[in-house]
């Protein structure tokens, strides 16, 4: 017991997690995970068509027994055999499909990038309301200790008759707003902790300030997403030229060598012309001359599919070229707001401070007073969440020139 009763008295802290970790963790979770284990799917496909293309080695033994004994046909015999075969040309499938498949794989590769930078978007937005909320939860704070502080004062005055009881209950009123808005505040921080419990499968239950997006001037460049469906089409593309070519002639080689034992019960009928060692080379070739369209019309669907997702590729495109211009404009309004909250606060402080004397002075009434504390406390508020909007700001701009979030750190 000796040991363990210090141990009682070490403090737990908790681990306070930065912007950039809460996004590594997240790049980490089982949306990224299956996204990845896609990707390695289709690499392990494209691996295994590049090996049915190669020439194979198949070895086989029969042991044949027969009713009917002829010169032809031993009662028992054992074959053992070797086949090597190879297809010398399949009317172009081998190249479209391996196209087919490296376009899958780079639109599985770019998907994976993509859902890291939309899982990344999500979490900065989601750190940054986080820490609005406990601006205002200490800004609400600190208007709650003042009203408590102005209700003891303004109670002692009732009891002494310096005060009407209507203007201590406007006090308690405006008091247990306060309460109820600073519960409603936490409720909702407590919501963005468990979103991103459920964005990174750790327990998140502090979250560290201070994490801001450096933003450089940087050019534009292809989104994750789109160019995942710019593959995703091209992979289409590529499906249906394997369609096509089943149309065309294809030319396989078969070489099988074989040794055989034949075991005659009646050695009269063993003339010896039965070969033992054989070797046999065949050069075939196959053409789909005419099957009712059936191998056109696949082709035509797939190319079909092709320009369904084509079109959808642009319009993409074009959606993704409007949010970038409009998430510029939304940046330049962001920074007007910190400068115009932060006018508003310097002016609701100043004026604040005015009236809270003229109110302690008795030329003015609570209603006023109030009234003033709710700016300044509303624009202390809406100050620092401007600030932190524009983070959030910067971080959609960089998502939507088609970068990491993570770089920009």
């Amino acid at each position: 017991m000796k040991f363990l009763f210090p141990v009682l008295f070490i403090p737990i802290f908790l681990y306070s997690y930065t912007l950039d970790e809460l996004i590594e963790l997240s790049h980490k979770n089982r949306v990224v995970e299956s996204a990845t284990h896609s990707l390695s799917a289709k690499e392990k496909a494209y691996e295994s068509s590049k090996s049915s293309y190669l020439p194979t080695l198949e070895l086989g033994a029969t042991y044949q027994n027969v009713y009917e004994e002829t010169a032809a046909l031993a009662q028992n015999s054992l074959r053992v055999q070797a086949s090597l075969k190879y297809t010398l040309y399949d009317g172009g499938k081998k190249g479209s499909l391996y196209s087919q498949l490296e376009s899958s794989i780079d639109a599985s590769k770019q998907n994976v990038e993509a859902t890291k930078n939309n899982i990344s978007l999500d979490v900065a937005r989601l750190y940054f309301g986080y820490l609005s909320l406990e601006s205002d939860k200490e800004a609400t704070t600190q208007e709650i200790e003042q009203l408590k502080a102005e209700f003891k004062r303004l109670d002692l005055f009732y009891k002494s008759g310096s005060a009407t009881k209507d203007e201590v209950d406007k006090i308690d009123s405006r008091l247990k707003n306060s309460a109820v808005m600073l519960n409603e505040i936490e409720l909702e921080s407590q919501r963005i902790l468990y979103t991103l419990e459920y964005y990174t499968t750790q327990k998140i239950e502090k979250i560290d300030e201070g994490s801001v997006v450096a933003l450089n001037e940087q050019e534009k460049v292809a989104r994750a997403d789109i160019e995942a469906l710019e593959y995703g089409a091209l992979s289409v593309l590529h499906e249906a030229k394997t369609k096509k070519s089943e149309n065309l002639p294809k030319i396989y080689f078969d070489n099988t060598l074989s040794y055989s034992d034949y075991y005659f019960d009646d050695k009269s009928l063993d003339a010896g012309f039965l070969v033992d060692t054989q070797n046999i080379a065949m050069l075939n070739l196959s053409w789909n001359v005419f099957d009712f369209g059936a191998r056109t019309k696949a082709y035509e669907s797939k190319f079909q599919e092709y320009l369904s997702k084509k079109s959808t590729l642009e319009h993409e495109k074009h959606r993704a070229d409007v949010e970038y211009r409009f998430a510029k404009k939304a940046l330049e309004i962001a920074k007007l707001k910190v400068d115009a909250t932060k006018a508003t606060l310097d002016a609701a402080s100043s004026t604040y401070e005015l009236v809270k004397f003229k109110y302690q002075n008795g030329t003015i009434d609570n209603v006023a007073y109030l009234e003033s504390m709710s700016e300044k406390y509303d624009a202390a508020r809406g100050y620092k969440r401007a600030l932190l909007d524009l983070e959030v700001k910067k971080a959609e701009l960089i998502y939507y020139s088609g970068k990491d979030i993570k770089e920009f750190l």
